[in-house]
């Protein structure tokens, strides 16, 4: 009796049942006496594709593909299944003859050694989505971007006004000090004065030079407004005004310049002598403040309206008034604070520390002396103080919540607990506690954990925060175990298989490498860290033996000597550490040549970041962002869409950045304990590729800023304004940033340091370019000029500036001289990426500062455009069908693979 869906009198046997090799597959068979129902709905799942269709009988499962895809057969997740002639599908390459003894059927399989038909009708149909199972599934609420946050909370750091810090002791500028300003200013603009009145033609000429430029003269500086203004670095005198100080010398204007200032300085010095102190402190010339990017003084200072102790440059202008006369005025300036002091005068008496003697920090220790912690801390932020005496003065004056902004912003946690440790311990302990949890937000959780071990009540939270290191990447969790040794030796035993997987010759080296370093750095002994270091070893010392890790020869050593085992040191072999032979890629004096090997891979990626231990991060747009391994198999999806991704230096956080119109939203992932936190939308110009786990830099709403990242609501931790023009490029590197503003007239190169204590390092105007000339940001010099020439030699001939040299290179063309080509430039903080195409091939090239050639990648498709990440040790290309290249800048190793 024949069984449903089987059709009579098939033949017994073929002589070649199956395929083999790549076809063109048109169905899939799931054997039911292989595999279970749910195996077979699983592997149907996998294949699934639009267009796919698929039918159950009591034999088996049938997937059919719509259009057929090519697979190779033996590496097939089911039995393949090819069209012979117009309809009929067969499980392999019957002959003719074969095929003729067939009764007509949709299909024809060999099963258990024998030929079966089919029929399509007689199976029942499948639908796969029944078999997905949603109730585990969390419901992620989408993100309404109309309600998007514009802009971080910036008056969180903000530098309050004199008169909001002092209150009623600073008096309000008086009308006759307005109307004063107002006749100042009418007579400089008409020309009349008492210089005027007395001064030659020649000086008149070059006093109004002077005076025009006074105001110009100063160092160009960025406003703060709203945020904790811009630290910079003052340039020194310029040029222009070392030719107004000669030309002032010889018109004659200097002589009569020294004449005034000197009668102001006897005036002054008469006024102390004979006890007009109030008097004398309102005319008095600040000493040991000069400002190095103003030069000489040209004028005389005005009388103060009041004592007011002012967060930004020195009051009044630069006067040489040479040594002796500044050593009498230190004299009367310190009798004049002590006689304040002994009045109780205290504003007044910190106004001459501070204004007058220019000794800012013995101002805020003589402010808290005096219960004036509230003041202190506010005139410490304005005057941009180091950043632990800015969190200790926040801390006394009670205002926990900024202290611990600053503390972000700076990462500064360490050295403001030292401070205050040994006079405030309670201040000390909640700090700790912060910090503790800042570090874990980095994705530092070992460093988290030795940050709050010495509060006793903080272990437990630490002891938790040590078992999630513990369940995370394989390197992570190797070196959590040197912690539990140290801090919970007892505990240890429990890790025994651990510790036994990390001990074998045969496993990863990556994470037993880890492990050596953590135990070598530490400086502690007990049993626990005896019994790592004795259980490893052998394993380590094989490894470096071979260049599997790069521990040096006092670092075994260091292990030998931890171990404290006489049999081991007896047996172990002299620890050989032969020179590792490594060129790293930027200073290769050859390039290296590659050719991407994988085929196109099954998804695009907009983004890719390597995470460490052989992991990448990718982001999928809507799709999401994915954790794939060294092959590009998935291990874990995040649903959270993704455009750009943004490291942290850590490797245990990212930012999932997807850009909507002109708003784009940010979501924190947190790769160890796996969480999506929905930190806002803002609007975006330009923001780093990474960044250190909390605070980030971003251009928004044409203010450079520096976000924290790490809580939602991206609270702004340090800004800047008014740059004088829009922001119309921005590159981010890894210890500088560079930002081309549009000015009135021209544009300039704003260069940044953020590590490790953020400063303006220069601003530097830039010429418009010339024909064949285009500007590319970069630290070396602020700006590169980039000259490319398509028709050189049959190549590209790139000529560039670093560092006031110039450097060139001639890069060959793809496909030869006659074959026309275009290319794209990229900077990176090693060198620049130069991208060719033709419409046949593509290579890129990578050149170092000197214009060295370091790398030739030859790429496999045209015309797609690839996309480029530095990191630290990696550099990282991948292109829209899927392919990723690797190249480990330390050793020039390079490894490619395809997303699947």
């Amino acid at each position: 009796m024949t069984e449903p869906g089987t059709v009579a009198n098939a033949p017994s046997r073929a002589r070649h049942p199956v395929w083999r090799g790549r076809q063109r597959v048109d169905a899939l068979w799931f054997d039911a006496a292989w595999l279970a129902p749910a195996q077979r709905e699983r592997r149907i799942l996998q294949a699934w594709t639009p267009g796919c269709r698929a039918w159950r009988f009591a034999e088996g499962d049938l997937l059919r593909f719509d259009p057929p895809r090519p697979l190779r057969c033996e590496r097939a997740p089911g039995l393949p299944l090819c069209r012979i002639g117009a309809h009929a599908l067969y499980s392999g390459p019957l002959s003719e003859a074969e095929r003729a003894a067939l009764p007509p059927a949709d299909l024809h399989l060999s099963l258990g050694g024998a030929l079966r038909s089919f029929e399509l009708s007689q199976g029942e149909t499948l639908d796969p989505s029944t078999a997905i199972e949603l109730d585990d599934y969390v419901l992620y609420p989408t993100y309404d971007c109309s309600d998007a946050v514009a802009e971080g909370r910036r008056e969180r750091l903000a530098v309050k006004p004199l008169r909001d810090v002092f209150g009623h002791r600073v008096p309000a500028p008086s009308v006759q000090r307005a109307a004063f300003l107002e006749r100042l200013a009418r007579g400089r603009e008409d020309g009349t004065g008492l210089w005027q009145r007395v001064a030659g033609p020649s000086e008149r000429v070059a006093a109004w030079l002077l005076r025009r430029s006074a105001a110009a003269g100063r160092p160009a500086t960025a406003s703060g407004a709203g945020g904790v203004p811009a630290r910079q670095t003052p340039p020194p005198p310029s040029a222009w005004r070392q030719w107004l100080e000669r030309l002032a010398v010889a018109s004659r204007a200097s002589s009569l310049l020294g004449a005034r200032q000197g009668a102001y300085l006897r005036r002054l010095m008469q006024q102390f002598d004979r006890g007009d102190l109030l008097e004398a402190l309102r005319h008095a010339l600040p000493i040991d403040g000069h400002e190095p990017g103003v030069g000489r003084g040209f004028g005389l200072p005005g009388r103060r309206a009041d004592f007011g102790l002012h967060g930004g440059t020195s009051y009044g202008v630069n006067i040489d008034i040479g040594d002796m006369a500044r050593e009498l005025l230190r004299k009367r300036y310190r009798a004049a604070f002590q006689r304040l002091d002994r009045d109780g005068r205290i504003d007044e008496a910190a106004f001459v520390l501070a204004e007058l003697l220019n000794v800012r920090q013995e101002a805020l220790d003589y402010l808290v002396r005096h219960q004036r912690s509230v003041q202190a801390a506010e005139l410490a932020l304005g005057w941009d103080m180091p950043a632990d005496t800015v969190i200790r003065l926040l801390m006394l004056a009670g205002d926990r919540e900024r202290a611990v902004l600053v503390a972000r912003r700076d990462g500064a946690f360490a050295s403001a607990v030292a401070m205050l440790e040994s006079e405030h311990p309670e201040h000390a302990l909640a700090l700790r506690r912060e910090w503790g949890q800042a570090l874990v937000e980095q994705g530092r959780w070992l460093a988290a954990v030795d940050a709050v071990w010495p509060d006793p009540g903080s272990r437990e939270q630490a002891a938790r925060w040590l078992l999630a290191a513990e369940n995370a990447g394989a390197e992570l969790s190797a070196a959590a175990l040197v912690q539990r040794a140290v801090l919970l030796p007892d505990t240890l035993a429990h890790y025994a298989a651990r510790i036994e997987a990390l001990a074998d010759p045969g496993a990863p080296a990556p994470p037993r490498a880890a492990l050596g370093q953590a135990l070598a750095a530490h400086k502690g002994h007990n049993r626990a860290l005896a019994l790592l270091a004795t259980r490893v070893l052998p394993a380590l010392a094989a490894d470096r033996a071979v260049g599997a890790n790069d521990l040096e020869a006092r670092q075994l050593q260091r292990l030998l000597k931890l171990s404290r085992d006489p049999w081991l040191q007896a047996d172990l072999p002299a620890l050989q550490t032969p020179p590792l032979v490594r060129q790293r890629l930027w200073e290769r004096a050859e390039p290296v040549r590659l050719r991407l090997d994988p085929a196109a891979g099954l998804q695009r990626p907009l983004d890719v970041a390597a995470l460490g231990g052989g992991r990448y991060l990718v982001a999928l747009g809507e799709a999401g962002v994915a954790v794939v391994d060294r092959q590009g198999q998935s291990l874990r999806r995040y649903p959270v869409p993704a455009s750009h991704l943004v490291i942290g230096d850590s490797g245990e956080v990212a930012l999932a950045v997807i850009r909507r119109d002109a708003i784009a939203r940010v979501s924190r992932l947190d790769l160890v304990r796996h969480r999506i936190d929905d930190l806002g939308a803002m609007r975006l110009q330009f923001f780093a590729d990474r960044y250190d786990g909390i605070a980030w830099s971003v251009v928004a709403d044409e203010r450079i800023a520096v976000l924290d990242a790490a809580r939602p609501g991206l609270d702004a931790l340090w800004s800047v304004g008014d740059l004088g023009g829009p922001v119309a490029a921005a590159q981010y590197f890894a210890r500088d940033e560079v930002y081309l503003v549009r000015e009135r007239e021209y544009a300039s190169a704003w260069h940044y340091r953020a590590a490790p204590r953020r400063a303006l390092v220069s601003r530097n105007p830039i010429a418009a370019p010339g024909e064949g000339e285009s500007v590319y940001l970069h630290p070396q010099g602020a700006a590169w000029a980039v000259f490319a020439d398509a028709q050189a030699e049959g190549g590209l001939l790139l000529a560039y500036e670093s560092a006031g040299r110039r450097h060139s290179a001639v890069l060959a063309a793809p496909s030869g001289q006659a074959q026309p080509f275009w290319h794209t430039l990229r900077t990176l903080g090693a060198g620049l990426l130069a991208w060719l195409q033709d419409e046949r091939r593509a290579r890129a090239y990578a050149l170092n500062l000197s214009g060295q050639t370091v790398a030739e990648i030859d790429w496999p498709e045209p015309g797609l455009g690839v996309a480029v990440r530095e990191q630290a040790g990696h550099l990282l290309l991948f292109d829209a069908h899927g392919r990723v290249l690797d190249i480990d800048t330390e050793t020039s190793i390079a490894h490619s693979f395809a997303l699947r």
